[in-house]
């Protein structure tokens, strides 16, 4: 197939726009929870009536700092469920919210609010405040900065505690269905991020395609809970459709107490990007290992993925179903365990998660429904559901939603969540669009004979060898991470005679296998020339070969001393690997594996 649409439409009138949910939520059932943050040994609820309360609050007080119809707020904050009442109130202003990533550097703040022409800076903490001080001259149209964490909320809204709410009314009277809403910088990982304009009207209706392809999913007394970044549009859609459901959202404190906090939420509903789920399988993989139970959560982990697939393909043979029934007792309740006990199911966004993933975890039962898009298509345009799932597929198109395969393999898309173009950026823009309206993702799939959407690879990281033979970066990079010992691989090889990949360690998984070698207390640095450590990755590296032909098989690799770091700017906030500043940071490594 080359074309597939996906069924139903979404109509949404001119003041449909975002606040209109929960304000319906607030008239309707004003007590009723809609957020829920940590405290304590707990999760504390606010209602929505709290929630709306304290965004027309803010509201008004940027109407006192003379924030007007159309001007850009900039919001520098991990998630929390304050930068959530922030954004209503930037919305309810009439204005348009610019999310800073809070691991951004001074550099990028300045760029970000400068471009944007943002009028105020609402941040975390001190220390961000800090940054901006640093390139405050060079953002002259940035008048006010709050900050959270000094009271800077509650200072905010007493700029506004002598106006009238008629002035909060007449602003969200006036918002509009294609009004701006919100400016998000891509993390991009070369040049300067581009500025990415989402209306209403795009956010909104990917919230409604979503609830729509989930519909025979999702309950009333459903709990979703969000760690990874309100900045990036997958974590900001998925609040939004918590928000439109009417569901409680939980706000993890930060993804490193994830792991005590998903028992404490309870959530029932979980998205994450591949990384995540990496992580989760790897950390449960080092556990029994380091406990002397290896052997059996590697036959486990076997048996939930041969479950899946006979599954998926109707029938699962006795053998299986009797081992999958014990293992499920002493294995997999452990891990469902790990996401708090009720997890349902789960999505899985911002990159690939491979088959192998997506097996096992329905195999475990912690069924993982992945899903594809862009920041520039708000995100979702295709995900996998209950009733039309194919694993090693981002699934089918969401309702209204056109997917078609170029002539060149480039995946081309339209629907009512496609952006109208970058800010300031015109240039930009009419590159990304076709003549006839397509929006070019960059990414190259298939569709296959049902309409499901398989990415097989990114036009940009496509690696075209000397010989002239194209290779995929990602499966390879896939099979090889699934080795307990790795952590990142990244395969190289563009213009030269061979494949080759750079490989990274978990640092906690190399101290165990280090102190049952016979080498307590070494690191990964110290163990570069181990012959015995070369022979584990050597068997990572063939496992991931035998699926794939000669030509575009590993050949040679090496290991870099230290896993690459979120800091080092190796990595974006979603935990995707920057190809582009990794492979220039370790150029001199790459010439070795081909001298």
């Amino acid at each position: 197939m080359r074309e597939v649409t996906g069924a139903g439409t979404i109509e949404l009138g001119d003041h449909e726009h975002l606040l209109e949910p929960v304000l319906a939520r607030a008239r309707r059932n004003p007590g009723r929870p809609m957020l829920a943050y940590r405290s304590g040994d707990r999760f504390a609820e606010v209602s929505t009536a709290e929630v709306v309360g304290r965004a027309r609050a803010l509201a008004r007080g940027l109407l006192g700092v003379g924030v007007r119809p159309g001007d850009r707020v900039a919001l520098m904050s991990h998630t929390r469920y304050e930068w959530v009442l922030v954004d209503y109130g930037i919305l309810a202003a009439g204005a348009v919210t610019v999310p800073i990533y809070e691991t951004s550097s001074a550099e990028q703040i300045e760029w970000i609010l400068a471009d944007s022409g943002a009028v105020a800076l609402v941040v975390e903490t001190p220390e961000m405040r800090a940054l901006h001080e640093k390139v405050a001259a060079g953002t002259p149209d940035c008048r006010e900065v709050f900050v959270m964490d000094d009271g800077g909320l509650d200072l905010l809204a007493d700029r506004g505690a002598g106006l009238p709410d008629a002035a909060i009314d007449e602003r969200i009277a006036a918002i509009r269905i294609d009004d701006p809403a919100t400016i998000v910088y891509t993390s991009g990982t070369t040049g300067r991020p581009k500025g990415c304009l989402l209306t209403h009207r795009n956010l909104r209706s990917n919230a409604r395609q979503t609830l729509d392809a989930v519909a025979d999913m999702v309950v009333d007394d459903d709990r979703g809970i969000l760690f990874l970044p309100l900045a990036h549009s997958l974590t900001k859609v998925n609040f939004l459709v918590g928000a439109e459901r009417g569901l409680v959202t939980a706000f993890a404190t930060d993804l490193a107490h994830l792991p005590e906090e998903l028992p404490l939420a309870q959530p029932t509903l979980f998205t994450g990007v591949p990384r995540v789920f990496e992580k989760v399988f790897n950390g449960a993989q080092h556990k029994a290992h380091h406990e002397g139970k290896g052997r059996i959560f590697d036959l486990a982990a076997s048996v939930a993925s041969r479950w899946s697939s006979q599954a998926a393909s109707g029938r699962v043979r006795p053998p299986t179903q009797l081992a999958h029934g014990v293992f499920d007792r002493l294995v997999y309740r452990r891990i469902r365990d790990a996401f708090g006990g009720g997890m349902r199911f789960a999505f899985s966004g911002g990159g690939p998660l491979g088959e192998r993933l997506t097996h096992f975890y329905n195999g475990v039962g912690v069924k993982v429904l992945e899903g594809y898009g862009l920041t520039e298509t708000s995100p979702t345009l295709t995900v996998n559901t209950a009733r039309a799932w194919k694993p090693g597929t981002v699934g089918r198109p969401v309702a209204g939603t056109t997917i078609r395969i170029a002539d060149d393999g480039e995946v081309l898309a339209k629907g009512p969540q496609v952006f109208p173009g970058y800010w300031n950026n015109a240039d930009a823009t009419a590159e990304v669009f076709t003549d006839d309206g397509w929006f070019c993702t960059g990414d190259v799939g298939e569709i296959d004979g049902d309409g499901f959407l398989r990415i097989t690879g990114r036009k940009k990281d496509l690696i075209v060898t000397a010989a002239g033979k194209n290779v995929a970066p990602a499966p390879l990079e896939d099979r090889i991470r699934a080795h307990p010992l790795v952590s990142q691989a990244l395969v190289v090889g563009e213009g030269r005679p061979y494949i080759a990949a750079l490989v990274t360690l978990d640092a906690d998984a190399v101290a165990d296998w280090a102190t049952a070698h016979g080498h307590p207390g070494t690191t990964t640095a110290d163990l570069l020339d181990d012959a015995a450590l070369h022979a584990e990755i050597q068997r990572a590296i063939e496992d991931a070969n035998a699926s794939v032909s000669h030509a575009e098989a590993v050949k040679r690799f090496t290991v870099l001393p230290r896993d690459l770091l979120l800091e080092a700017d190796e990595l974006t906030p979603t935990l995707k690997v920057r190809r582009a500043r990794v492979i220039a940071a370790h150029a001199e490594e790459i010439e070795r594996l081909y001298a």
